[in-house]
């Protein structure tokens, strides 16, 4: 489909809502339970989306169902604005309003309100991430900053992955789809009950070769970024009494997966990480809307990634053109690199090695119904980072950090037609000192069905612990720099974000008809960006012009767009979702100091178009069948290659069957039933893929 008509066709079904008329009533509790309206990741208060200071996506579990979705780039590609890609077969690039990085650092990514945002990475680790995406209830996706709300890791957005509750289910779920790439995932889940504690245990398998080898180029092979994956996750839900809940949560996951430069086939490796997390959350209902909630967690991510590039005689031999033999090695050191050095023939070990990250987070939230029209949210929380990795940090000491939050939102309604909403929180550390965000809205609401929104937010980012403490070089022996990657500049400092947005919400509950339209302005100043600059360290290198990438402050970006979002479900057989998203980037920064100053931008490495539209229709009989479409411009990425805009269609045929007290679904998924194309690297070629799933549930 040519991209205009592409374009076209998505847009004029986002606005037509607006062609609708509806009359009636308020809308009643029963429209609100029955679609997921009232959210809490906006503002840590609940809150039915006319009254939220922020654009919400919320993607359920019908949602993930319908559209075929295997993994979770392919949920994110269900909420404007997004980019979602694939950086190799099985690690994966999820961010808002980004440009293609290999980490995207902006976005907070929470697990029933655990942050699994990780230090060493300033990202997720989504690959060895222990989660089923049968475990899901809903996502609330908070598309604007919400680093007044949750601090730094949202400087641009938040996103809450909420699971399935025990409660919610009974007796035992189990689902297998087998399929291209050799995929083998297989997810068995138990839930039951014993007194006032509701359990579930469940366990998932994943394992698949990743995307197929490369044929052409100059780096033809196989791409070896397959994946294989255990996990286990244990949940009991506690309630001794009316007022009280106890959530108890644990996980453990471990992976093995191909990790390397989609670029350099050849060099791909193994990597084996360990994924481990404990939670505990108290929430006490005082009455009246008041409420407390104390919760503390542990996460924990370890990786193992260890190289052998060969004998350092047998690498001079090939770079050289010449025979060196094990006992030439320390002369030719010596004669060519510097008289002082004195290295033996032996193997050169690279990859990251032995790395470590550990989070220790303790939070109160207090809930308060002050008068019948203003309501609060406040609540501190202490945090306890802690890294470890010599391709990180230069060397085998661990560095920690320790963060300090003091956080509250008001909720004022002076009248039925205004909300008022104001938040701010102030975050200490010793990278960045104190520094806080803030964020106020006003919602008008025109009536029972529309709502107009303008909001104002003042971010604060600080950066990341491996951010600020990275020194990451390939060093043989203590002695020689054999490769430098990437440090970090001394006194990096906090990002800085203003955003102004202007949204539209219409909700036609009695229709089942909802829609949004989201208009912005994000200026970023003093951004993480990379510099080159000659090596200049106490140690000689074997490549004297070799250059580091400096981290620094140098990013001045001003993005200017528009989002809109539809979802019509008339019937619950019925459901049209749709979504686009236009960005206008102007960029600037410094990525060279030596010999002149050099500048360069980011304009063209976030795509201008996103687009997407989901139809699913539930038939008699109990079958079913669903389309999914997907559009993306060009984008030349940050991290990866130039690629060219594609439009991509999966399909779902699904059948819905009973066998005794046994439900069972038998679905067939087509994923890019159209053309190839590349996915974040030229490398990444996605073909058509068929797979066939298998869901079962009974007592």
């Amino acid at each position: 489909m040519p991209r205009t008509k592409c374009l076209a066709l998505t847009v004029s079904l986002l606005f037509s809502p607006l062609l609708f008329g509806q009359e009636g009533g308020f809308i009643t509790e029963e429209d609100l339970l029955a679609e997921l309206p009232v959210v809490t990741s906006a503002s840590r208060m609940a809150q039915p989306l006319s009254k939220v200071p922020a654009s919400i996506t919320i993607i359920d579990q019908q949602m993930i169902k319908a559209s075929g979705a295997l993994n979770w780039v392919d949920v994110f590609r269900l909420v404007p604005g997004f980019e979602s890609y694939s950086i190799n077969g099985n690690r994966y690039g999820i961010s808002y309003h980004g440009y293609g990085r290999e980490f995207p650092n902006h976005l907070e990514i929470m697990v029933d309100g655990r942050s699994i945002y990780d230090p060493l990475f300033a990202s997720i680790e989504w690959g060895s991430l222990g989660i089923d995406l049968d475990d899901i209830d809903h996502i609330e996706i908070v598309r604007g900053s919400n680093a007044p709300a949750y601090g730094s890791n949202a400087f641009l957005g938040a996103v809450n992955i909420i699971t399935r509750k025990p409660v919610q289910d009974h007796g035992w779920h189990m689902g297998a789809t087998s399929g291209e790439q050799h995929t083998r995932n297989s997810n068995i889940r138990y839930s039951g009950n014993a007194g006032k504690l509701d359990y579930r245990a469940s366990f998932n398998y994943e394992h698949n070769e990743g995307f197929p080898s490369v044929t052409g180029g100059d780096s033809p092979g196989s791409m070896e970024d397959g994946k294989e994956k255990l996990a286990l996750n244990l949940r009991g839900m506690y309630t001794p009494n009316i007022n009280d809940t106890f959530d108890f949560q644990a996980g453990y996951s471990h992976a093995n997966m191909g990790w390397g430069d989609a670029d350099h086939p050849d060099e791909y490796a193994q990597v084996n990480f360990k994924n481990q997390f404990q939670s505990v959350k108290w929430t006490r209902d005082l009455g009246s809307s008041d409420g407390v909630q104390i919760h503390f967690y542990h996460n924990k991510l370890e990786g193992e990634n260890y190289v052998n590039l060969g004998k350092v005689s047998d690498l001079l031999s090939q770079e050289l053109g010449a025979t060196i033999a094990p006992a030439d090695v320390p002369v030719f050191f010596k004669t060519y690199v510097d008289s002082s050095l004195n290295i033996q023939d032996q193997n050169f070990i690279t990859g990251f090695r032995g790395i470590e990250s550990e989070r220790y987070d303790l939070e109160l939230e207090n809930h308060l119904q002050l008068t019948d029209n203003f309501r609060a949210t406040w609540g501190t929380g202490i945090r306890y980072d802690s890294i470890k990795g010599e391709s990180i940090l230069g060397n085998n000491d661990r560095e920690s950090l320790t963060s300090k939050r003091l956080f509250s939102h008001l909720e004022w309604q002076p009248t039925r037609h205004w909300t008022l909403n104001a938040g701010l929180i102030v975050e200490d550390n010793h990278i960045v000192d104190t520094i806080g965000s803030a964020r106020a809205a006003i919602n008008y609401h025109l009536n029972d069905y529309h709502t107009l929104r303008i909001g104002y937010a003042a971010g604060r980012r600080s950066p990341s612990l491996a951010e600020a403490k990275e020194f990451n070089a390939d060093i043989l022996d203590d002695q020689v720099l054999i490769t430098a990657i990437r440090r970090s500049a001394d006194n990096l400092h906090e990002e800085k974000l203003r955003s102004l947005e202007l949204g539209y919400l219409a909700q036609f509950p009695q229709s089942g008809l909802t829609f949004d339209m989201r208009l912005f302005r994000e200026e970023v100043r003093g951004g993480l960006e990379q510099y080159r600059e000659p090596v200049d360290l106490d140690i000689p290198a074997l490549d004297p012009s070799v250059k580091f990438a400096v981290r620094d402050n140098l990013l001045k970006s001003d993005m200017t767009g528009v989002e809109l979002q539809l979802r019509y479900q008339p019937t619950d057989r019925t459901l049209i979702n749709a979504h686009y998203g236009y960005r206008d980037v102007d960029s600037s920064f410094t990525d060279r100091l030596e010999p002149d100053v050099h500048f360069t931008d980011l304009n063209d490495r976030s795509p201008r178009h996103i687009a997407g539209l989901l139809l699913h229709q539930k038939f008699s009989y109990g079958l079913s069948s669903g389309v999914n479409f997907y559009h993306m411009s060009d984008a030349n990425w940050r991290d990866g290659n130039a690629v060219n805009q594609f439009v991509r269609i999966d399909a779902v045929l699904g059948y819905d069957f009973n066998v005794g007290t046994t439900a069972g679904n038998l679905s067939l998924i087509a994923r890019n039933l159209g053309k190839t194309y590349e996915e974040h690297a030229q490398n990444n070629v996605f073909e058509s893929q068929y797979f066939l799933r298998l869901t079962l549930d009974f007592d």
